[in-house]
């Protein structure tokens, strides 16, 4: 991917379906896609050394330990960019102020098109050079 960085990048969604589904979509785009199946798991990766550079929250994934997450996120501020992939009119988040926004979709072309522009803004030196750091890799 010439001129963008190939992402590490986390995906939560309560549906598993669909986290395997968007591990398949962004991983056909270059970059190194894990899913996270449970809250412990997703606190787990933010605490690692290597957090990955980019997560896609559905916040229901979270559950009760929603504000755990945010909390979390706070302390790596500048580490890890968040994408909330949330349906329409779903109300917004406290904790996660300056996340970037994306609406559920069948063809997931927004989601795929916020994740193109990060990319492209982070540009080949916010690229990883060892493979993924924060989640397992889908296969």
């Amino acid at each position: 991917m010439p001129a963008t960085a190939r992402l590490d990048i986390a995906i939560t969604d309560r549906n598993p379906h669909v986290r395997e589904f968007l591990c398949r979509e962004l991983s056909g785009l270059g970059h190194w896609v894990g899913a996270l199946a449970t809250p412990g798991q997703l606190l787990e990766a933010l605490v690692s050394p290597k957090p990955p550079q980019v997560l896609v929250l559905d916040p229901e994934a979270a559950g009760a330990r929603l504000a755990e997450v945010a909390l979390r996120l706070k302390e790596c501020a500048g580490q890890v960019l968040v994408v909330l992939h949330v349906f329409e009119g779903e109300e917004s988040h406290p904790g996660f102020e300056g996340a970037l926004v994306v609406e559920k979709e069948p063809h997931v072309g927004a989601l795929k098109a916020a994740i193109g522009a990060l990319a492209a803004q982070l540009g080949t030196a916010g690229a990883k050079p060892d493979g993924p750091q924060g989640a397992q890799e889908n296969e």
